[in-house]
């Protein structure tokens, strides 16, 4: 007896994956000690892969490894996956989406969607030309709640960690977006939102139409580190959202897209939160530590940062400290930061360089298009350095605005609206010879560049893109 149990545990030892393997997959798929390892296989690589994640998924395994160099896929789907799907590294896994592959009607298609569950999509390359066989929107990672119980099933964990996402832009067919986190299309989006978490970490993406796009309920947290948006038409989007999200040390290209309408609101943005009736009351972004901003100067319109609050008024945390904005001289109406109707924010520590219409850009919306036209009031701007702006103006402080500190010692600082309402330390009407540049209480914005209607334009660009209501104006 003691010798079979021996030669037992010699056999499992010897042959781990011959062993173990009892998933039910073809030979490209075999479990080697908890991790499921699958192989690239001549023509769709779907069926295992798919087969793989079930067998994960029913088995408990934790790791899904890509051992192969390529893959190719038609969609994938799994639902309440606790691990890893994983490559060997960014530059030697990649996983392409095939043409024509997803069915993208009445809801977008998905190229790896995980409903519920906790897990990361690490080390790999994705890959995407014109995915949609019907329907022209889809996403490469899609994290969402259960449509199966929307309101009692509505928590996941998604981990995005070293993903490298390259698409055609607007030389692609099909509106695509690298990560989203939403409820599940089949759920209502105002009342059944996702909860949990999301992280992207040091990942690329570029020639996309939309890069995260977020909509997260119950206090989540979102946390984008480490990367690197380039040619995406909306790198970062968050929409009626209950969440924390922090966005550290990454570089965002903004402003550097050609070829999109300008009824859509795309290629001109960097970080777009906006809310709605539809939004829950709080909600929290900072964005920090060394991001780099930088425009390039496509269109005379370009906004870093650009928020804004229609339907209800929501408390917006809002903290932009630590980034360096780098301008263009193309853009002569645009922004680094531009907040509508949003009260209670701190920007701090920033570099500005270069140009831009107005740098830090605070107004009330217009009602008659569809914003509350409330007081603007409680921003505190300080310890700022404008020394190598040439911006149209460095703040401005216009309709609707009051109670707003501007600190000192931001100079040139050219500050607009400079009223008794806003507490303007260093100021024109003060008669400093600190302006280096004439300070003026009046900033002609380009008509080029309307606010309002950008931020409706973007708004309603990605309702459609998400296939629901367009937001009414």
């Amino acid at each position: 007896m003691l010798r079979l149990v021996m030669l037992c545990s010699i056999i499992l030892t010897a042959f781990p994956a011959l062993a173990q393997d009892n998933l039910g997959c073809s030979s490209a798929v075999v479990l080697n000690g908890g991790t499921i390892e699958v192989s690239s296989a001549a023509g769709s690589d779907t069926e295992n892969l798919q087969c793989a994640l079930d067998a994960a998924v029913s088995g408990g395994y934790r790791d899904v490894f890509l051992v192969s160099s390529e893959y190719e896929i038609r969609g994938l789907s799994a639902k309440g996956f606790v691990g890893d799907l994983r490559g060997a590294s960014k530059a030697s896994t990649l996983v392409s989406v095939a043409d024509d592959s997803l069915s993208c009607d009445g809801a977008p298609g998905v190229a790896m969607e995980f409903v519920v569950g906790n897990v990361g999509v690490k080390n790999m390359s994705i890959g995407v030309g014109s995915p949609c066989e019907s329907g022209s929107a889809a996403s490469l990672v899609a994290f969402y709640s259960d449509p199966d119980s929307c309101s009692d099933n509505r928590t996941v964990f998604g981990n995005v960690d070293r993903v490298v996402m390259s698409g055609l832009g607007v030389d692609g067919l099909d509106s695509v977006v690298g990560v989203t986190m939403d409820s599940h299309p089949s759920c209502d989006p105002a009342t059944q939102k996702v909860l949990g978490t999301l992280k992207v970490n040091r990942s690329e993406l570029d020639g996309l139409d939309y890069g995260v796009l977020t909509s997260i309920g119950g206090g989540g947290q979102v946390d984008i580190n480490y990367s690197t948006f380039s040619a995406v038409g909306l790198p970062i989007s968050v929409i009626d959202a209950f969440q924390s999200t922090t966005i550290l040390e990454n570089t965002i290209n903004f402003n550097d897209v050609a070829g999109y309408g300008s009824a859509s609101g795309l290629g001109t943005t960097g970080v777009f939160l906006a809310s709605t009736a539809d939004s829950p009351s709080d909600n929290a972004t900072t964005i920090k530590g060394a991001n780099k901003f930088i425009d390039g100067g496509v269109s005379s319109s370009g906004i870093a940062v650009l928020g804004g609050q229609s339907g209800k008024s929501i408390n917006h945390a809002v903290v932009i400290s630590g980034n360096i904005f780098e301008g263009n001289d193309a853009n002569v109406s645009g922004s680094g930061i531009a907040f509508l109707d949003t009260s209670n924010g701190f920007v701090s520590g920033n570099r500005f360089k270069g140009a831009s219409g107005v740098w830090v850009d605070l107004a009330s919306g217009d009602p008659a298009q569809g914003f509350l036209g409330s007081v603007v009031s409680g921003w505190a701007m300080v310890a700022n350095t404008f020394g190598t702006s040439t911006a149209g103006a460095d703040i401005s402080l216009g309709v609707g605005t009051e109670g707003n500190i501007v600190g000192r010692g931001q100079g040139p600082a050219v500050v607009v609206g400079d009223t008794a309402n806003n507490d303007v330390l260093e100021s024109a009407s003060a008669g400093s010879s600190y302006f280096s540049r004439a300070a003026s209480s009046s900033f002609s914005r380009s008509p080029t560049l309307n606010l309002d209607d950008l931020f409706f334009a973007q708004l309603n660009t990605i309702r459609g893109h998400a296939q629901r209501e367009a937001v009414a104006r």
